[in-house]
């Protein structure tokens, strides 16, 4: 029994193995060679699959910023079989064509060779370290020592040098597999590299994204544009999935919002044969699209603010001359929510254009570049007047009743006496006609009396020398004047300047936003809201991933300060005699309250400021307006931008008042 059992195992084990060798043998011997044949043809490799940058939309959902399809080249080393040959024929393709491929080498394009940078980065130095180049070499010496290591001699110095150009792009990419060699590329170059595809394998084309800008000089500042990674930002996010030809948001609401535009690159597992045709797919993860940026910003209500200011700006020109009014910002804000409604900075700049009309722009004297929303400090002029009031009236240094004689020039003190405007004598005049007519000898008085310090301390309530917080780069602080400022910077604060400091002059410095800000609390009753751009992000897959929420401060203030202050900027608009009566008499759309100022900037013309809020008796927008170096007439053009945009608000944008869904894409 034991016996049989064993031939029986003994039999099966002699099975097996004899069909083992019988399968070895069809393997090996019958079909090795077919088998070698498929080993050697086909090859499987990792292709990126590029995600779609996430959109940025106005309120109403309507695109400011989307994505256009480009066509990228590529090439599979995998593939490639003479890395040389084929950079060298993919190379006169494009030059052929007139088109531009990736080339970051530091070292000229032609002989002589020269450096095109005194300061190496980190992938430069570790390249040339790694190919055996000495530390002090000249660049004559580094392209020597390349053309050996990579094996050019048989090729032309131009030839070799652009070798070279793409080899080190390849490096500083961190030598993938699938290097990207152009993007953003024509026709033109794709038929030409299909004619030649059989010749270069590897060669692949394929599609990707770039940003595209639904208008031309449209809220540049707000939007900001994209570009490649420096070096520092590629460390700092090499880990999180990018790699050195990536782009990457640099201002803006592209740079605040990058890490929720950002998509998640996908992938695929594919199987290509000799001249890389794809064979078959494998696997892969799909691509995920970035998240959408819903902004507080009306696109219509935004075009109409940088048109009105740019008019403004050049009718201010003709009437006071080339060398007037060189810049301008507005801001407009919804009183209740603190949403910025439109933001605009003059001049401003193309952002399709950008890289094309940096050299030139850069060196532009009125810095296109600059937010002057944010980032332009001003005096305030007689726009600080509302806080010198508020300030008054809460510490008692007047009242509803105090009456102060203006005769044209401040006369208390004996070695300094400052004079009203152009020496103007207003009469008697309490803390609203005073407001009305701007009388400079009134709050001077008022700032006499309650001093520099105590002044401060209100113009920091209302946010004056901190930044707002607005999700934007680059916003300044500003200052606000006292003797307690100027002191702690080792100067002297002389007893008159405490009246400056009262009528916005002297050290103070504030920005467009900081001033809408203000207009908006005093229409507020004293409640200031935070001033935000950024509405939600939306994920498609998800919805709704965040939503900005509304932050309010009661400063405090008291009923009786707010509502004389609120008659007094009634009154500089609707009451005859008001300093901006004439502009807005027969403006029928809407009542404003407001405050007008003008401030020394030099050198050049005083500029021209306004302030205010509409309508009168609800108020829902509040505004700032500047024009730089635009005189004291310029208050006819800053109360243009304002009744231009105020007019679309209170009329042509009720059809939008109904939009219910904010997935929902409008014209």
């Amino acid at each position: 029994m034991k016996k049989s059992r064993i031939w029986v195992l003994a039999a099966l084990f002699l099975f097996c193995c004899a069909a083992f060798v019988v399968r070895l043998v069809k393997l090996q011997l019958i079909d090795g060679e077919s088998y070698r044949t498929q080993s050697l043809t086909r090859v499987v490799t990792r292709r990126a699959e590029e995600a779609a940058r996430g959109e940025v939309l106005d309120r109403y959902c309507r695109p400011l910023v989307q994505n256009s399809t480009i066509l990228t080249v590529d090439l599979d080393l995998n593939i490639c079989k003479n890395v040389n040959e084929t950079l060298d024929s993919m190379i006169r393709i494009f030059r052929d064509c007139g088109a531009a491929y990736f080339d970051y080498l530091p070292i000229s394009t032609a002989e002589p060779y020269i450096y095109t940078t005194e300061n190496f980065s980190s992938e430069f130095k570790d390249f040339m370290d790694k190919r055996g180049v000495k530390e002090f070499a000249t660049a004559e010496q580094t392209m020597e020592r390349l053309v050996q290591y990579y094996k050019l001699e048989s090729y032309s110095s131009a030839a070799a040098r652009a070798i070279i150009g793409v080899r080190y792009s390849m490096f500083r990419a961190g030598a993938p597999a699938v290097y990207s060699f152009a993007s953003d590329v024509s026709m033109d170059v794709i038929s030409a590299l299909k004619e030649r595809g059989d010749s270069m394998p590897g060669v692949k084309i394929s599609s990707g994204y770039t940003r595209f800008y639904t208008e031309e000089n449209f809220a540049s500042h707000i939007l900001g544009y994209m570009g490649p990674l420096s070096a520092a930002e590629y460390e700092a996010r090499r880990g999180q999935g990018y790699s050195l030809t990536d782009t990457i948001g640099k201002d803006g609401i592209e740079k605040i919002c990058e890490d929720y535009l950002r998509g998640k690159d996908g992938y695929r597992y594919l199987e290509v044969n000799s001249v890389g045709a794809v064979t078959s797919l494998l696997d892969g993860q799909d691509a995920v699209f970035g998240s959408d940026v819903i902004l507080t910003i009306d696109k219509n209500m935004q075009n109409i603010t940088e048109d009105s200011l740019a008019s403004a700006v050049a009718g201010n020109k003709q009437l006071n001359g080339e060398d007037s009014a060189t810049s301008a910002a507005a801001v407009f804000l919804d009183v209740k929510t603190g949403e910025i409604l439109s933001m605009a900075s003059f001049p401003d700049y193309n952002l399709s254009t950008f890289y094309q009309d940096y050299a030139t722009l850069s060196q532009d004297s009125n810095s296109p570049y600059v937010n002057r929303a944010i980032s332009g400090a001003f005096p305030p002029g007689s726009t600080w007047k509302i806080i010198t009031a508020i300030a008054g009236l809460e510490e008692g240094v007047i009242t509803k009743n105090t009456t102060y004689r203006c005769t044209g020039q401040y006369t208390h003190y004996e070695d300094y006496q400052p004079t009203c405007n152009n020496a103007t004598a207003h009469g008697v005049v309490n803390v609203e006609t005073a407001l009305q007519k701007s009388c400079n000898c009134f709050f001077y008085d008022v700032g006499r009396k309650i001093g520099s310090d105590k002044l401060a301390e209100y113009a920091k309530k209302f946010g004056f020398g901190t930044k707002t917080g607005i999700e934007l780069a680059g916003e300044l602080s500003g200052t606000v004047a006292s003797k307690s400022y100027r002191e702690s910077l080792g100067k002297v604060w002389n007893a008159g300047e405490s009246l400056l400091a009262a009528i916005g002059q002297t050290d103070n410095a504030v920005t467009p936003l900081q001033l809408a800000s203000l207009a908006a609390t005093v229409a507020n009753d004293g409640v200031m809201m935070k001033p935000y751009l950024i509405r939600s992000i939306t994920n498609r897959d998800e919805g709704i991933s965040l939503e900005t929420e509304p932050v309010a401060v009661d400063l405090g203030i008291s009923k009786n300060a707010l509502s004389l202050v609120q008659s007094g900027m009634n009154m500089v608009t609707n009451v005859k005699g008001g300093t901006a009566y004439g502009p807005f008499r027969d403006y029928g759309i809407v009542q404003v309250a407001g405050k007008s100022g003008t401030a020394e900037t030099p050198p050049g013309q005083a500029a021209a400021l306004f302030v205010g809020y509409a309508p009168v008796n609800n108020p829902q927008v509040a505004f700032s307006v500047v024009i730089e170096h635009g005189g004291t007439g310029a208050y006819v053009y800053t109360t243009q931008v304002i009744k231009d945009v105020l007019s679309y608000y209170f009329s042509s944008r009720d059809a939008f008042d109904s939009v219910a869904d904010s997935n929902e894409l409008l014209p």
